[in-house]
């Protein structure tokens, strides 16, 4: 029986891939502090919980703000 262990943390390419931006974006958002990144041996990683901390503290767009005020 094995055990597939999920990843903790994703290369630069697949982190952007998973939010929908480049990797050229993701680059800059690291440059900037705005997305978390390590160094691990000669690969840059993003960790899950980093990635999901930026989207956490992104500005929602409007429409999202409106149908959020009509629940209420």
């Amino acid at each position: 029986m094995s055990t597939q262990i999920a990843p903790l943390a994703d290369r630069v390419e697949e982190a952007a891939a998973a939010i929908g931006v480049s990797k050229s974006t993701m680059w800059e958002l690291i440059a900037q502090g705005a997305v978390a990144a390590r160094k691990i041996g000669g690969a840059t990683v993003i960790r899950h919980d980093d990635l999901v901390a930026f989207l956490d503290a992104a500005a929602l767009t409007d429409a999202t703000k409106r149908a959020q005020s009509s629940i209420r």
